[in-house]
């Protein structure tokens, strides 16, 4: 499905006066969520929005500045501020019930709903949420650099101050040896570029979040009434530090921890990674799905 024929299945939403690209397909009376997350984006899910709406009420939207969604001329793409749009968003879709399944950026963002669920200051029932880091990690390669600025702790974090050091002095004076320059050139290119610009401020705020929210999120696994499963992959490291430090601190009785034994992601492997999913949440559907997509 080309990016154009994707978008026609969609409409925009006003929040936060800004338009938010949403899909919400399929007539039935159970409904998913998807929560996409940075770097994926609602496109990454068009091999399997329209086969799973013959089941479900499908729905999915691009976070405010990504995807299709409008980007903000200013905005710090912070993981409450997309947690508000979410809720926002299912307002204006009238939705009473229905389960999330979320990925990557999506993961913190529904770890917050959760949060504002237990404490039922929600206007509509959460099921289950189901989390799965579903983005190759070949991707976060390609940000390693950008990232490692980041988590330098020497290092400010954004353009307006980075731009007034040379790129001597830049290294210089944060104790880092300037061994390539290609890198050097790379990492002010980014810098200096739109999307770059926009890597930072979502890398940054996700850094600052993950650790000003940590014990929230955490407390919201620990006091979940609802179902949580929680897949891992034995190739995302930063995802079983999390995971583990969730472990020793807490052992909740709601959620499961279940392993993603081949290591599927959206990217590659679109419907089997949903088949893996759906088998955990809904066996009934699995078993039907899987037969279409046996023939798909």
């Amino acid at each position: 499905m080309l990016l154009k024929d994707f978008k026609a299945l969609g409409n925009y939403y006003t929040v936060k006066n800004n338009n938010v690209f949403v899909i919400d397909k399929g007539d039935h009376k159970n409904t998913i969520v998807f929560i996409s997350g940075y770097p994926s984006i609602s496109y990454d899910y068009h091999k399997i929005i329209l086969q799973l709406s013959e089941f479900y009420r499908v729905i999915i939207h691009d976070h405010l500045g990504f995807g299709l969604s409008e980007l903000p001329n200013s905005y710090c793409f912070s993981i409450i501020d997309q947690a508000d749009v979410c809720v926002e968003v299912w307002k204006q879709l009238k939705l009473k019930n229905f389960q999330i399944i979320a990925s990557n950026y999506g993961d913190k963002v529904a770890k917050e709903i959760l949060y504002r669920n237990n404490a039922n200051i929600l206007p509509f029932k959460i099921t289950s949420i189901t989390l799965s880091n579903s983005t190759n990690k070949e991707y976060f390669t390609k940000l390693k650099t950008i990232s490692n600025l980041i988590n330098n702790r020497k290092i400010c974090k954004y353009k307006e101050v980075l731009k007034n050091y040379t790129t001597k002095d830049f290294f210089k004076n944060n104790g880092l040896e300037k061994k390539e320059d290609d890198k050097v050139l790379r990492i002010w290119q980014k810098f200096n570029e739109m999307e770059g610009q926009k890597e930072t401020l979502v890398l940054s705020s996700y850094n600052d979040e993950n650790f000003l929210y940590w014990h929230r999120w955490i407390k919201a696994l620990r006091d979940s009434k609802i179902p949580v499963k929680i897949f891992w992959r034995k190739d995302d490291l930063e995802n079983i530090k999390d995971l583990l430090l969730n472990l020793a601190t807490t052992q909740p009785k709601n959620v499961e921890i279940i392993e993603n034994k081949k290591c599927l992601v959206i990217e590659n492997n679109p419907l089997r990674w949903l088949l893996m999913i759906l088998k955990e949440i809904d066996t009934t559907k699995y078993n039907s799905l899987k037969t279409m997509f046996i023939n798909y």
